[in-house]
């Protein structure tokens, strides 16, 4: 095989030889450190051509410097990451409009990536992309339910942060415990068996292909809804969110401390009973944003349980109006019901709910971005990025 001239600028420590073996691949690659442990496939020239024709972009178009190495990113080096991920040249165009949002200033990808805290850029794709990459929304949606554009899209991504960012482990990652989700991290929303609108068009981005929202978070928690009957027919709803705003508060959570914003993952089938008691996707947001609070008083603490009020303990990141002087103030775990994103996906069986906390108010904000209308990246416009500063 002729290997991919873009190689020795996505991370290797080593000029790749002109031509490769592909059975010296797999060895040659873990050498010289151009995977982060799984085996890759060999970025064949013919291929990442192929994938670079896909978007409709030149090959040295630049898309940005990536993270905390700064290496410029190309439509080139990119689809040679997407190559060794395994992409089809109907892909490319998700990762690169996946890394594009990613680059925005107020996602802060460089504290996202390198961060104590377990969180990393999920990629959700909307709208009819969904069914035109065949990507799967149903059962085990957080680990690709099968499906070679879930995994390959979210491992495109791992691949140009490791090789184009130099993103490894204490040099410079400080996360403590880690994320499963920074081997591939991307799901689909259902967009069709669904009584809401869009992610994206909730939004505010309309697009006829569909968009790509990323915001970095945690791996999903569960919300079983046992212990709730409804034996008599009676509307649910709202012990069923009860039960997911209880999940979003816990005390350890980032969002408990700091706000933010926070992912809510809920079923097609407990979307639809939702909607059928006449619940929007906003009344959504704004029940869970009042529900989800602590009170301050157990928020912190002393060494002896006790509230701590002084004002050097007060929290400068906290809104004006939390009365931090008083232990029974009510604080929320996002800034607004806004905060609070919502996506419909998952087997389509019994109701059913995920939370995955954020970190909070540092960093990893959502931004959502128009997929492209034919080959060429997106550029489109995203939602106000509200949170630049």
């Amino acid at each position: 095989m002729e290997a991919s001239r873009t190689q020795d600028r996505s991370g290797a420590r080593d000029t790749l030889p002109e031509r490769i073996d592909h059975a010296d691949w797999r060895e040659l690659s873990y050498r010289l450190r151009l995977t982060d442990g799984l085996p890759t496939f060999p970025p064949e020239r013919c291929q990442v051509e192929r994938l670079i024709e896909g978007t409709g972009l030149p090959a040295d178009h630049v898309i940005g410097r990536i993270p905390p190495g700064r290496r410029i990113a190309t439509v080139e080096a990119i689809a040679a990451n997407a190559a060794m991920a395994g992409c089809l040249p109907e892909h490319l165009p998700v990762v690169l409009t996946a890394i594009e949002a990613m680059l925005a200033p107020g996602f802060n990808l460089a504290g996202v990536v390198t961060t104590t805290h377990p969180c990393w850029p999920l990629t959700i794709v909307s709208g009819p992309a969904v069914r035109a990459l065949g990507m799967e929304t149903r059962e085990s949606l957080f680990n690709g339910g099968g499906a070679r554009a879930n995994l390959a899209i979210g491992r495109a991504i791992r691949l140009v942060l490791w090789n184009l960012g130099s993103a490894y482990p204490r040099e410079p990652v400080q996360e403590i415990l880690g994320h499963p989700g920074r081997m591939a991290y991307c799901i689909a929303e259902e967009p069709e068996n669904t009584p809401w609108e869009s992610i994206h068009t909730a939004r505010g981005v309309e697009t006829p292909q569909g968009a790509v929202t990323v915001f970095a978070c945690e791996g999903p928690q569960i919300v079983n809804l046992w212990g709730v009957a409804s034996p008599d027919g009676d509307p649910i709803a709202e012990r069923w969110l009860e039960m997911i705003a209880d999940q979003m508060c816990a005390r350890g959570n980032s969002n408990t401390h700091t706000m933010g914003e926070l992912l809510v993952v809920i079923t097609p089938s407990m979307a639809r009973i939702l909607a059928a008691e006449g619940w929007t996707r906003a009344r959504v947001q704004t029940f869970l944003w009042e529900r989800a609070r602590r009170r301050l008083g157990d928020i912190r603490v002393d060494p002896q349980g006790r509230p701590t009020l002084e004002r050097a303990a007060h929290y400068d990141w906290w809104p004006g109006w939390v009365d931090q002087s008083d232990p029974e103030t009510r604080v929320p775990v996002t800034w607004s019901a806004e905060s609070i994103h919502i996506v419909v996906s998952g087997a389509d069986s019994i109701p059913c709910a995920a939370v995955c906390p954020s970190w909070g108010h540092l960093g990893g904000f959502a931004m959502t971005r128009a997929l492209p209308n034919s080959g060429a990246s997106g550029s489109s416009r995203t939602d106000e990025e509200k949170n630049d500063s």
